[in-house]
């Protein structure tokens, strides 16, 4: 059973194009690490305006290496000052 982890965010007002941007190009830059098995960017279907990005992983091991990593690092630094507080990143498992 892959590892998932969640993140859901709520853009900051004008940011919404910006949030969207740098999730999809976290995206991508996980799709070459090791273990990673798909991901999403997906917003909300109501009027929260928020957006989640859901990444399915081999092992948690693998997803902390793809976590930790200096372009994903960068890129989730540029992230957090488009977007609201109270961001939450959520690991599922099956253990």
């Amino acid at each position: 059973m892959p590892y998932a982890r969640i993140s859901l965010m709520k853009p900051m007002l004008g940011e919404e194009g910006e949030t969207e941007r740098l999730n999809r190009e976290i995206m991508e830059h996980s799709s070459e690490q090791s273990g990673y098995i798909a991901g999403y960017v997906r917003k909300a279907q109501d009027d929260t305006n928020e957006v989640c990005r859901i990444t399915l992983w081999e092992s948690a091991g693998d997803a902390d290496r793809a976590a930790n990593s200096t372009s994903i690092m960068s890129l989730r630094a540029q992230l957090h000052l488009k977007v609201q507080e109270g961001h939450a990143d959520r690991s599922f498992s099956d253990k």
